[in-house]
């Protein structure tokens, strides 16, 4: 197993999907070293651990039985279903590198097993609190990934006590580990503004993202000799730890009425009893016929931004999107785009959903991750001349802001994960406004950039319609598809499919931040919703109001 010139990586069990994708970046980052993953936790006795559960009773009488009442309860609701065979997932550690794991980090097998293995640089990531003992062994040091902008707010949990203080900006560091908690000098570090509607989930998703980019420049400075570091400064806010249940809870019903607009009125509240008829009476009923006949619905849902930097007809919270994720994997079969064109013409027996991106916003690519950890397939349609530019998308600059595109090393990841990645034009033309011979030439450019950025793994026999209204889709463009190698086409107007689609025009659920989660269910059903994913709609501001969906 030795190998002089190794890595190791030290983590707790279990390993969060985080703390797996972050193993994973580290291994694809520095393939000319070999892994080591050494996984373990605390010993704990029996004792201890009822010790350590009474501590907490007495700390929190009233917001620990409340804790752990939730928890009970949660494990009665309805199990997620898997995601399809098949579809992206984050691999296990064993899958990554070579992984030895014990109960105790500290026992003397798991600190043979890292002496034999001769590390020169130790990483810790998720791990549980290291003695020097151990992160020592290795020839350079250890350094640690902490998700805050040290010397400030040490301790856990990432980025909660931030959003507890209202602090205006959080990060991730990375720095040399010693004897004390979170002290050691700072190699590298990077500031995240708190986005202005931020939720707790979704400020953790982005520290998860910008972690593993501050990570890797760290270990690359500190392989390359730059890695002395700078001494921290006393801080400011004190070390914390998890915090009570209560004071959480509260901090999370703050962030959300930061999100929500005014209290519902009568409108909204009657609107909401239909959609509550709908899906918990109708649906079913009708679910039930049709799935005797094999005749069940495909609902096909647009996306175009996750971001809760700004709340728009194209863009929903990265909460929000985790929260919708899980319910339709709950309540649908969620398929890839392959797999249901694929199934055109045969009975299905359950209603399904399938997800898709247009555009090629950069957020995408953190879309891409969450959807990753769920084991769900989702399908990315990219304007290619904008991908891997400074260039703006031409509704943002008709409405005066600028959101940056993928690079192509993110597209490229995206598909070696397994996501469908395809062609939206080279420039986000509109199909109905353009000469015919400019509309398929843009066509053709995309699908020649996709072949030649992304090879095998491109779609280039799919095609979804930048705006795709009734409108932005020709007879003429349609006619000349088939000379592109175009099969499929997707358009963005709304409702759902049946069993004998039209290959040429797939209608497509547009999904802004005005969804709850009733009315994406209701949606998915084949509840008729207005507006969402309106790029005729200006964008900019706050032009939706979260909770309230637009229906008719």
């Amino acid at each position: 197993m030795a190998e002089t010139g190794g890595i190791v990586v030290f983590t707790g069990r279990p390993a969060s999907a985080s703390t797996r994708e972050t193993i994973e970046a580290l291994v694809r980052a520095f393939p000319e070293h070999r892994f080591l993953v050494l996984q373990g936790g605390r010993r704990r006795t029996l004792k201890g651990y009822l010790r350590g559960k009474w501590r907490r009773l007495k700390r929190e009488p009233l917001s620990y039985p409340l804790e752990l009442l939730g928890q009970a309860a949660a494990r009665f609701r309805r199990r997620p279903r898997r995601g399809p065979a098949g579809a992206p997932r984050v691999p296990r550690l064993e899958e990554i590198a070579d992984l030895v794991s014990f109960d105790d980090i500290h026992s003397p097998e798991a600190l043979s097993a890292v002496r034999s293995f001769a590390p020169r640089l130790g990483i810790s990531v998720g791990a549980p609190i290291l003695r020097t003992e151990l992160f020592g062994i290795p020839e350079l040091g250890t350094v640690n990934l902490h998700k805050s902008l040290l010397p400030e707010y040490r301790g856990m949990p990432p980025g909660f006590w931030e959003l507890h203080d209202g602090a205006p900006s959080t990060g991730a560091s990375v720095h040399w580990m010693e004897a004390s908690l979170d002290t050691g000098a700072i190699i590298a570090q990077r500031e995240l503004p708190v986005p202005r509607f931020v939720s707790r989930p979704g400020l953790a998703a982005l520290l998860d993202q910008l972690g593993i980019q501050v990570l890797v420049d760290a270990v690359g400075a500190v392989l390359a000799g730059r890695g002395e570091g700078r001494p921290q400064t006393p801080p400011r806010t004190p070390t914390r730890s998890r915090p009570a249940f209560l004071v959480a809870r509260r901090v999370e019903r703050k962030l959300e009425r930061a999100r929500r607009g005014p209290p519902a009125g009568p409108r909204a509240i009657a609107k909401w009893c239909a959609l509550q008829a709908y899906v918990r009476l109708w649906a079913p009923l009708r679910n039930v016929v049709r799935r005797l006949r094999g005749r069940c619905h495909v609902a096909v849902l647009l996306y175009h931004r996750v971001s809760e930097s700004r709340q728009d007809a194209i863009t929903v919270g990265i909460g929000q999107f985790q929260e919708q994720l899980e319910m339709l994997r709950r309540h649908f079969d969620v398929v890839s785009l392959e797999e249901f064109l694929a199934a055109r013409g045969r009975p299905r027996r359950r209603p399904a959903v399938v997800i898709t991106f247009d555009d090629g916003y950069a957020d995408n690519l953190l879309a891409a991750r969450l959807l990753r950890r769920v084991g769900l397939p989702a399908a990315f349609f990219v304007s290619t001349r904008i991908i891997g530019t400074e260039k703006s998308f031409p509704h943002d600059r008709r409405d005066g802001f600028h959101e940056p595109a993928l690079s192509w090393d993110a597209v490229r990841t995206m598909a070696e994960w397994g996501f469908t990645v395809s062609n939206h034009t080279a420039t986000h033309a509109d199909m109905g406004a353009v000469p015919t011979a400019d509309a398929l030439a843009e066509i053709a450019v995309a699908r020649d950039d996709l072949v030649e950025q992304v090879g095998d793994r491109a779609a280039s026999t799919l095609f979804a319609y930048p705006y795709g209204r009734r409108g932005n889709i020709t007879p003429a463009v349609r006619e000349g598809l088939a000379d592109l190698g175009v099969t499929h086409c997707l358009a963005a107007y709304g409702g759902v499919n049946g069993l004998d689609f039209d290959a040429l025009d797939v209608r497509r659920q547009g999904v802004d931040c005005r969804f709850t989660l009733l009315a994406l269910r209701a949606a998915a059903e084949g509840w008729s919703v207005r507006g969402a994913a309106d790029k005729e709609a200006p964008a900019g501001g706050k032009v939706c109001v979260p909770g309230q969906p637009m229906t008719r």
